[in-house]
């Protein structure tokens, strides 16, 4: 499902255009900082934003993923013949399964 979800966000992903105007500002100082640090620095800078890119790519399918699951919860709602979903009421059942398992 994971995978599917990915090919999915992909296929669907438009970034805006504040994001690639970011992302080339960001490339400027990258570049920068890079030339004026030692090997072993640099090395470390890369590793950084490949993880900071890593984290917001996964932040990114995290976010398309919950608002798929709100989407299909949403459709589910309307086809199904029972009442909608009220957060209340659901709030109050977790409460006390809590209070039961705890």
């Amino acid at each position: 499902m994971y995978d599917y979800m990915k090919a999915l966000y992909h296929r669907f992903e438009t970034p805006s255009e504040q994001v690639v105007a970011l992302e080339k500002a960001a490339n400027k100082p990258h570049r920068q900082l890079a030339n004026r640090l030692a090997k072993p620095e640099r090395k470390m800078l890369l590793r950084l934003v490949d993880l900071e890119t890593t984290l917001r790519d996964q932040f990114c399918l995290d976010s398309f993923m919950s608002g798929y699951r709100l989407a299909q919860g949403i459709q589910r709602e309307l086809l199904a013949d029972q009442p909608p979903y009220n957060f209340e009421d659901e709030d109050e059942r977790q409460a006390c399964q809590r209070m039961w398992e705890g």
